[in-house]
C-alpha cells in the first residue's frame, strides 16, 4: 500500500498541508504515524479530500462528508461503495440547492421584511 506524507497528499489533492490536517481533524482522512513519527496517509486520501472539497462547495459540511466516507474502508477497491458515497453527496447537494433557491426566491421579493399587522 502506497503511503503519502502530508506534503505529498496536499500536493496531490490540491490543498495545503494545513488543510490536510484540518480534514484529518474532521475525520475525512485518517493518517498514521510512521516509525519516524511522521504522518502517513493511504493514497485514497486524495480522493476523499477531493470529494469533501467538492461537497463543501454546495454547502455539505466536513462532518457530513466524513460520515458518508466512513463507510468506505481505506484503500477500498469497491467501486460500488465509492459510487454510493458520491450518489449520497449529490443527493445532499441537490437538496441544498433547492433550499438555497427557496431562500433566494424569498430574498428577491423582500416579503420577509414586511411583518404582518398585529392588532
Amino acid at each position: 500500500m502506497t503511503l503519502l506524507t502530508v506534503g505529498q497528499l496536499a500536493d496531490a489533492a490540491g490543498v495545503t498541508a494545513n488543510a490536510v490536517r484540518f480534514y484529518e481533524r474532521y475525520g475525512v482522512v485518517t493518517g498514521h504515524r510512521s516509525s519516524t513519527n511522521a504522518r502517513r496517509f493511504p493514497a485514497d486520501a486524495i480522493r476523499r479530500i477531493r470529494l469533501a472539497r467538492a461537497a463543501q462547495r454546495v454547502g455539505i459540511t466536513l462532518k457530513e462528508s466524513a460520515a458518508i466516507l466512513a463507510g468506505i474502508p481505506p484503500m477500498s477497491p469497491d467501486l460500488d461503495r465509492w459510487t454510493a458515497a458520491g450518489t449520497e453527496l449529490v443527493r445532499i447537494g441537490r437538496a441544498r440547492i433547492v433550499q438555497l433557491q427557496s431562500t433566494v426566491d424569498q430574498l428577491s421579493t423582500l416579503d420577509f421584511l414586511v411583518q404582518p399587522h398585529q392588532s
